[in-house]
């Protein structure tokens, strides 16, 4: 039903939980034990350089993954050519490697936001609890877009995801963050 490299979209049932109201999570290990995953369409107020002093380039962006380890940092990208350790879960998608190689490579420029995504936290569930939240209608499961894990405009993407669904979802696109206050 599901494997590394889908994407979770929460359906409107998702709306008072705080981390997965609006969230898109790119799945990046699911065995008959776990899932984990990644929100890629919640960015943070910070960037890269504001969490790790060697960094150099004030512009990478860092995405709120989800509640779990948020202590560390994750990332996702597309070169396992340059950063050794690079845990392939998708075509052409990698998670996590060395990560001193990897900081190098942002403060050469031979990487940047067009190809990783650091992560404060990830999510997680048990394998069957996620495929109960599936069928009771928390999630939709979409087929991977590697362009939206690396979208530069991730605020509205929750929304445009909603205007591509059948039905009641669409009404959604254009809903504000919090229809209480609308």
């Amino acid at each position: 039903m599901i494997k590394s490299g889908d994407i979770l979209i929460s359906t409107p049932d998702v709306l008072g939980d705080y981390y997965f109201n609006r969230s898109i999570i790119m799945l990046t290990e699911v065995n008959a034990e776990e899932v984990v995953g990644f929100i890629i369409n919640k960015e943070l107020e910070y960037t890269l350089s504001d969490l790790e002093d060697k960094v150099k380039n004030k512009g990478i962006k860092v995405f709120s993954g989800g509640p779990v380890n948020q202590d560390n940092l994750y990332f996702i990208h597309k070169h396992p050519e340059l950063i050794n350790n690079s845990i392939k879960f998708y075509n052409n998608l990698y998670w996590g490697g060395d990560f001193k190689e990897c900081i190098s490579l942002i403060n050469n420029m031979k990487i940047n936001n067009s190809s990783i995504k650091f992560f404060t936290g990830y999510t997680g569930w048990t394998y069957n609890q996620l495929i109960e939240e599936i069928n009771s209608g928390s999630w939709v499961v979409s087929k991977n877009k590697t362009s939206d894990l690396f979208a530069k405009y991730t605020a509205k993407m929750w929304g445009e995801n909603m205007k591509k669904m059948q039905g009641n979802f669409k009404i959604w696109s254009n809903a504000p963050d919090d229809p209480q206050k609308n």
